[in-house]
């Protein structure tokens, strides 16, 4: 087989897989109910997280839904800054916030551990996650409620990052890139996964699965609850685009934290089901046939090649955002595209040789 014909078939493969991810976004929206009663407990696990935890619970107090509803749990998970201490004042202030100082002597690891003890102390029926560097929207815990039908147990959400330099817009763009493909195969009925800072689950369905204690370590662990949840086969799921369930985090600050996350992510793919995999390597494959057919004197192929992934890419994007009404973001795309191809290419290269993984100062 010559390269020529080895880049059309990856090509037609990568937009084929394309097709398929925006068939799955066009599928219907999923059914609100005109109101909810479900007590809802907001879990988030903080370490170290002085400089955003304010902003978030002012955030997460500030909420549609009825105050006597919901409820707020902080779980403090080993900080050694002012993070006890903010959550001490926000509680003064608001009856809902409660705060779980995580020990350490679980059989549980990391942020799985501080999520166990934060859901065994949950109250709510649901259980939704986000992260201490994360804004959520006025409407979050209420069109997150509104959405648990009774056969529903687990559903995840779009979270975008806050975007004012190229650095910050191209990490943005990737997370609409991940979310789309899981929200796209999860109306397909073959979820692929999802982000555990807008996450939530029925705690029976958790419990179900006999909760963290029982699950196998991950450094993903919002990956490892989801796939838990979807392979029990006992419930429905859903993967809303929808601005009021919006969730704003934090960017990376800088190339090491983000080759960190990026190397996390890596190690928790791993796990990753058989379509998954196919994803990537599709992915791979695509990225690199172009620089191969310029080694080979295919220029033309190799141009042609890349614009159709690039407007493949644009698109998928494009679609989605429009959903999310954040469009602007799209100003980005030339910068996501360069981060995107060295960062396809070189992650197997990190998943496998990039050592352990580090992540808030510990190690896995």
């Amino acid at each position: 087989m010559t390269f020529e014909i080895f880049l059309l078939i990856v090509t037609i493969l990568y937009v084929c897989e394309a097709v398929l991810f925006l068939f799955g976004l066009s599928r219907s929206q999923d059914a609100v109910l005109e109101s909810s009663d479900l007590f809802v407990s907001v879990i988030i696990a903080a370490r170290n997280e002085e400089d955003n935890l304010p902003r978030c619970l002012e955030s997460a107090v500030n909420q549609t839904y009825r105050a006597d509803r919901y409820e707020i749990i902080v779980v403090n998970d080993g900080s050694t800054d002012r993070t006890e201490n903010i959550c001490m004042d926000y509680i003064q202030r608001y009856p809902q916030i409660r705060l779980i100082n995580a020990s350490q002597d679980q059989i549980q690891k990391g942020k799985a551990n501080a999520l166990a003890q934060g859901i065994d102390a949950a109250k709510g029926e649901i259980i939704l996650i986000t992260d201490a560097d994360c804004i959520v929207q006025r409407a979050w815990v209420e069109q997150t409620a509104r959405r648990y039908n009774d056969d529903i147990g687990l559903i995840g959400g779009f979270t975008l990052q806050e975007a004012n330099t190229p650095f910050e817009g191209m990490q943005s763009l990737d997370w609409v890139f991940v979310l789309g493909v899981a929200a796209a195969t999860a109306r397909l009925k073959y979820p692929l996964g999802s982000i555990g800072n807008n996450l939530s689950f029925r705690k029976s369905a958790y419990e179900q699965i006999g909760g963290y204690r029982r699950l196998k370590f991950s450094v993903t662990e919002d990956y490892t609850v989801v796939q838990a949840i979807v392979r029990s086969k006992k419930w429905k799921y859903l993967y809303p685009i929808d601005p009021k369930l919006l969730v704003v985090s934090k960017p990376c600050p800088d190339f090491l934290t983000l080759f960190r996350q990026k190397h996390r992510w890596g190690k928790g793919g791993l796990d990753m089901r058989p379509p998954g995999f196919a994803v990537m390597v599709i992915g791979f494959f695509m990225h690199l046939s172009p620089f191969v057919m310029l080694y080979w004197g295919g220029l033309f192929q190799a141009a042609a090649a890349l614009m159709i992934k690039f407007f493949a890419d644009y698109v998928f994007l494009y679609k989605i955002l429009k959903r999310l009404n954040k469009t602007d973001e799209l100003r980005w795309f030339h910068w996501f595209e360069m981060y995107y191809i060295v960062y396809v290419l070189l992650l197997p290269f990190i998943v496998f040789f990039g050592g352990k993984v580090r992540w808030k100062g510990r190690e896995f």
